[in-house]
């Protein structure tokens, strides 16, 4: 009976192992995405921003001259 819940504690303590580096896992390829989302809204807010200005100089330039 002691041997039983011995391989028990055993086996439940290398599950609870594995589900950490498993979290860990999990963990990581969220911050990977994260900061990946991050960056593409970084460069489409830049471009959008860019092209906003440029068509605001061009329209100034025909309105003004």
């Amino acid at each position: 009976m002691k041997e039983k819940i011995k391989r028990i504690k055993e086996e439940k303590m290398l599950l609870e192992i594995k589900m950490d580096a498993m979290r860990l896992k999990i963990r990581k390829i969220r911050k990977y995405a994260i900061d990946t989302e991050a960056w593409y809204h970084y460069a489409v807010g830049s471009i959008v921003t860019l092209v906003a200005i440029m068509i605001s100089f061009v329209f100034a330039l025909k309105c003004f001259t």
